[in-house]
C-alpha cells in the first residue's frame, strides 16, 4: 500500500510539474515601438514556464493582440506564436523595447525561427478613398534567418473591398510566398531615398489558388484559378513608400486640386510606378459573370491564360492575353491573342519625375514628346465575331459574321519619341456580306457576285540616319478574288530634323525631302473581270468590246494628261496592254536628278507634263 501511495503521488507531482512547465505567464506587457512610418504594438510576450527557466533564451513564445502599422496598412491579430527560435531572449526583448531607436527593419532582421504561427491575421488599408480589409486563416511561417522568411502560407483569404454601397467581396484558397525578405520589405516603408537606387528582390514567387470575387453593385461575378508570379523587385522612394501612399491618399480624394498639387500627384505616382517590377505573373481559367443593365441574359467572359513578364536578360518586356471569349445569348466573340512586346513606360515616368518647376500649361513640345512611351510590337490574333446584327433598310445585316487572322503593330526606335521603324500589317479580315442591303457601296460588291470579303493590307517604312533616307517598304492592299495593289519608294534627304519636337522646324525639314523612286505594282485577282462583266451588263454590251473600249481610251487619255513625252507614251501602252489582258502592271518612276525630285518642286508644280520630263519611267504589263 505504501508503495502504491509513494508511486501515486510522484505521478500526480510528475503531471502537475508537466502541467506547470507548459503553462505561459506574460513577462511583458503593453509594449509599443513607434517611428516614422510604422508602428507596433504588443499586449503580451507569454513564453513557457521551462523556456523562461533559462535566462538566455526562449525557444518559444507567444504575442498577444500584436498590431503594425505600416504606411495607410494595419496588420492585426490576436496570437502570434513562434517555435525554434534561437535568437537571444535580450535582443528578443529589445525587438519591443522603446530604449533603442533602431528601425523596424534593423529589428526584424534579429528574428530566426523555425516557424511562426498566426491562426488569424486582419489586414486593413486604404487605397484611394477605398477601405481594406482582408482575414488571412492559419498563416504560417516557416526557416526565418535574419527575418528572411523562407516559406509564407495562408490556408485561406477572405477580403472585403469598398463601403456598404460600393463594396466587392474576395476570397480564395491556398497563398504561398517564398524567399520574401520582412526587413527589405519594411525597409521600403521607412526610408526616404533622395535619389532612386537599384530595385532589391522583395520576394521570390507567390502562388494563389481559386481566387472568387462579387462585385456587390453590379453583381459581377469573377473567378481565376491559379494566380502566381515570381521576383518581387524594389526600391525605396523619394518619400518612402508611407510617406508615398499617404500623399497618393490624400491628392487622389481632392475634388479640385490645385496646379501645384497635380504635380506633385504626377511626380509621385512616376516615383511610385518605377520604384518596383515583377520578373513575371500569370494567371489562368479566368471567369467573369455580369448581366449588362437594359438587356436579358447574362454576359459571360473567359480567357484561359494573362501573362506579363519584364525586360530581362536582353529579352523585351511581353504582356499578353490568350484565349478570350465573350458570350451572351447566341452571340459570340473570340480573340485568341492580344500580345504587347518590347514596350516601355521608362521615358513616359523619367519625364514625370523631372517636370520641376515648370507649370502643366506651359510644357514645351520636346517635355510633352517625352511623356510618350515606347510601342513596341501590338498583335491581335484569332478574332472570331459571330453576333446578332442590327438590321436596318440599308445595312441589311440581321447577323454579324466576321473573322481576322492578325493585326499587328511595330513602331521601334524611336527619335525624339516618335518611331523611325513601323510595320503596320492586317491579314485576312473577313467578313459575309448581306445580300438584302441597299448601301451602295455593299450592294456594288455583291451585284458583282461576291458574298464574302476576305481583305488584307500592309505598312512598313524605315528611316535610315547613315544614309539620311526614308524607305517605303510597302504599302499595299489586298482582297481575296479581287487582286492586289503595292507602292514602294525611297525619299532622299530625310534629315533629323524631320523628327523634331518643333513642327515648324519638322514641316520645313519634310518639304526639303527628295523622291528618288516610286514603284507601284497593280495585280488583277478577278475584281476587275467581274466589274467588266457587271458593266458591260449595265451597259448592254459584252465584257471583250467593253475591253477593248477602255483600252482604247488609255491610250489616248494618259498622254493627254501627262504629255507626248516618251515616258508618257510608255506609261499608256503598259496601261492600254493591262486593260486587254489583267495580270501584272508595274510602273517605276525614277527622278533623273540622282539626288531626287523635290517635294516642294512636285506641290509646286502646274502642270503634270513638267513632272514626267524630270522622271525615268518604266512600266510593263505581264
Amino acid at each position: 500500500m505504501g508503495f502504491l501511495h509513494r508511486s501515486g503521488v510522484c505521478a500526480l507531482a510528475l503531471a502537475a510539474g508537466a502541467a506547470g512547465l507548459q503553462f505561459e505567464p506574460a513577462f511583458l506587457r503593453d509594449m509599443a515601438v513607434e517611428a516614422p512610418g510604422y508602428r507596433v504594438s504588443v499586449g503580451a510576450l507569454r513564453a513557457p514556464l521551462w523556456s523562461a527557466a533559462f535566462a538566455q533564451s526562449a525557444d518559444s513564445f507567444t504575442l498577444d493582440n500584436v498590431e503594425v502599422s505600416i504606411g495607410t496598412a494595419r496588420f492585426q491579430a490576436k496570437t502570434v506564436e513562434f517555435s525554434g527560435v534561437t535568437t537571444p531572449r535580450a535582443e528578443i526583448e529589445a525587438l519591443f523595447s522603446t530604449a533603442t531607436t533602431d528601425p523596424l527593419a534593423t529589428r526584424l532582421s534579429r528574428i530566426d525561427a523555425t516557424k511562426v504561427t498566426i491562426p488569424d491575421l486582419k489586414v486593413q488599408q486604404n487605397v484611394g478613398g477605398r477601405s481594406e480589409t482582408a482575414t488571412y486563416k492559419n498563416v504560417v511561417l516557416s526557416n526565418i534567418r535574419q527575418g528572411r522568411i523562407a516559406e509564407a502560407v495562408a490556408g485561406a483569404t477572405g477580403a472585403e473591398i469598398g463601403d456598404s454601397q460600393d463594396r466587392m467581396v474576395v476570397s480564395y484558397g491556398r497563398l504561398s510566398l517564398s524567399d520574401l525578405d520582412a526587413p527589405a520589405f519594411a525597409r521600403l516603408y521607412e526610408v526616404k531615398e533622395a535619389a532612386p537606387g537599384p530595385l532589391t528582390k522583395i520576394y521570390g514567387a507567390f502562388s494563389i489558388e481559386n481566387l472568387d470575387f462579387v462585385d456587390g453593385k453590379s453583381g459581377t461575378r469573377g473567378r481565376i484559378a491559379h494566380l502566381g508570379g515570381r521576383d518581387f523587385m524594389a526600391r525605396g522612394t523619394r518619400d518612402s513608400w508611407a510617406g508615398t501612399l499617404a500623399i497618393l491618399t490624400e491628392l487622389a480624394d481632392r475634388e479640385k486640386p490645385t496646379e501645384a498639387e497635380q504635380k506633385r500627384l504626377l511626380t509621385t505616382t512616376a516615383d511610385f510606378l518605377t520604384a518596383f517590377d515583377i520578373g513575371q505573373i500569370e494567371a489562368t481559367d479566368i471567369e467573369f459573370k455580369a448581366r449588362p443593365e437594359g438587356r436579358k441574359g447574362e454576359a459571360v467572359s473567359t480567357i484561359r491564360r494573362m501573362a506579363y513578364a519584364s525586360a530581362k536578360n536582353g529579352a523585351p518586356a511581353d504582356a499578353r492575353v490568350e484565349g478570350m471569349e465573350v458570350r451572351q445569348d447566341d452571340g459570340r466573340i473570340g480573340i485568341e491573342t492580344i500580345a504587347f512586346t518590347g514596350f516601355s513606360f521608362a521615358s513616359t515616368f523619367e519625364t514625370l519625375k523631372n517636370l520641376g518647376d515648370k507649370p502643366l500649361k506651359d510644357l514645351d513640345a520636346s517635355t510633352l514628346r517625352g511623356l510618350a512611351p515606347t510601342l513596341g510590337t501590338m498583335r491581335i490574333a484569332g478574332i472570331h465575331i459571330d453576333v446578332p446584327g442590327t438590321t436596318t433598310k440599308t445595312n441589311g445585316f440581321d447577323r454579324v459574321k466576321a473573322s481576322l487572322k492578325s493585326f499587328e503593330v511595330t513602331a521601334g526606335e524611336p527619335l525624339n519619341a516618335i518611331p523611325t521603324t513601323l510595320s503596320v500589317g492586317l491579314n485576312n479580315f473577313a467578313m459575309d456580306l448581306p445580300e438584302r442591303s441597299t448601301d451602295e457601296g455593299i450592294r456594288t460588291l455583291t451585284d458583282m457576285g461576291y458574298r464574302a470579303l476576305d481583305l488584307s493590307m500592309g505598312l512598313a517604312a524605315r528611316w535610315k540616319e547613315d544614309t539620311q533616307e526614308l524607305a517605303l517598304q510597302d504599302v499595299s492592299v489586298q482582297g481575296q478574288d479581287m487582286g492586289r495593289i503595292a507602292l514602294t519608294g525611297t525619299l532622299s534627304e530625310v534629315g533629323r530634323d524631320v523628327f523634331n519636337p518643333d513642327t515648324a522646324l519638322a514641316t520645313v525639314a519634310l518639304i526639303g525631302a527628295r523622291a528618288k523612286e516610286l514603284r507601284l505594282t497593280v495585280e488583277n485577282g478577278g475584281l476587275f473581270d467581274r466589274y467588266l462583266a457587271q458593266a458591260a451588263k449595265e451597259q448592254k454590251t459584252s465584257p471583250e468590246a467593253l475591253r477593248r473600249t477602255y483600252a482604247a481610251g488609255a491610250a489616248m487619255v494618259v498622254p493627254t494628261v501627262l504629255g507626248s513625252s516618251p515616258q508618257a507614251k510608255t506609261l499608256s501602252q503598259a496601261i492600254s496592254r493591262f486593260i486587254a489582258k489583267p495580270g501584272r502592271l508595274t510602273v517605276t518612276a525614277r527622278a533623273k536628278d540622282p539626288s531626287g525630285l523635290g517635294i516642294a518642286d512636285l506641290v509646286a508644280a502646274s502642270d503634270p507634263s513638267s513632272v514626267v520630263e524630270r522622271l525615268d519611267i518604266a512600266a510593263s504589263a505581264e
